[in-house]
């Protein structure tokens, strides 16, 4: 990685931390660490796990020769190595690892990734519409939202799949995608990894209602999914740092402030909730990277 790559993710870090100083959000979180549901705490994870076995699931449908035990330790650390390195540079983890472990094309599994993002951004999407509609029955104030959520998507759709079948065969990236679905998905096979994509942002949101649940925090399932999709939303900007510090959360933020919640209270919570959720996949990742590496000693 190049130095001057480098300093955007410095930069927000140390931004980041000026704000974490003047907010005072370090003696807030020790609080709220003090008082924490160790039963909601498993819940999360149990929820959070079952996410990587959703998305093992969704490649193991497109490389069935691979066993979703597998894909799912693959998971684990190809997503914690997301959450960390700045840039989305950790995307890169996963043709790598199916390269070296299980013999996959690179290209192949980097453009089976590209077409799994693209369901998980409709997925998210769709979450996101429904939260908005039921958060802004009880906040007129944000029918805004929706209405123009709904524009930008069918306008979104429209002109990306005219543009799609316009140069199909002039980009290679879009062919290659064409390929690829062509070749080795079924149309029965895109209903089922719709199916597991849809799972996953299910339970993940789950996992995010009990993370707060678990910090006393009271926001129903709707409003978690509202909040919380504006920090998902950062994990793909162009300019992302250091495990996400400083991104993230001013995606949370963002969201808490539209549901009425104070800046200073959102910080903690949203730093809070970046924490939690940096050592629940730090865990599994961890327990991915034991078993691929006894893997890769028998192979």
């Amino acid at each position: 990685m190049k130095k001057n790559s480098l300093f955007w993710p410095t930069f927000i870090l140390i931004v980041f931390g000026y704000f974490l100083y003047r907010f005072d959000v370090f003696s807030k979180l020790k609080e709220i660490f003090e008082n924490l549901d160790p039963v909601y705490l498993i819940f999360s994870l149990f929820f959070y796990l079952f996410t990587y076995i959703f998305r093992a699931k969704r490649f193991n449908i497109i490389f069935s020769s691979i066993s979703s035990t597998d894909l799912a330790a693959v998971m684990g650390v190809h997503t914690f190595f997301n959450n960390v390195l700045p840039f989305r540079s950790g995307e890169a983890s996963f043709p790598i690892i199916l390269k070296k472990l299980f013999g996959v094309d690179a290209t192949i599994s980097s453009v089976a990734l590209l077409f799994v993002r693209i369901l998980d951004l409709i997925v998210l999407s769709l979450f996101f519409l429904a939260s908005v509609l039921f958060v802004a029955i009880g906040n007129k104030e944000l029918l805004w939202i929706p209405i123009i959520t709904i524009s930008i998507l069918i306008v979104f759709l429209y002109l990306g799949l005219k543009l799609l079948k316009k140069f199909r065969n002039r980009f290679f990236i879009i062919g290659t995608v064409f390929s690829f679905v062509h070749q080795f998905i079924s149309f029965k096979s895109v209903g089922k990894i719709f199916f597991y994509s849809f799972l996953t942002w299910l339970f993940k949101f789950v996992s995010f209602f009990f993370i707060l649940k678990a910090g006393k925090i009271d926001l129903n399932f709707f409003k978690t999914v509202f909040v919380s999709t504006f920090g998902e939303v950062t994990t793909i900007l162009p300019i992302h740092s250091f495990g996400g510090f400083g991104t993230y959360e001013a995606g949370l933020v963002g969201g808490f402030s539209l549901i009425g919640v104070k800046v200073d209270y959102a910080l903690t919570v949203a730093f809070y909730f970046h924490i939690l959720l940096l050592l629940m996949s730090g865990i599994l990742a961890l327990i991915g990277w034991f078993y691929l590496s006894r893997r890769l000693k028998r192979t």
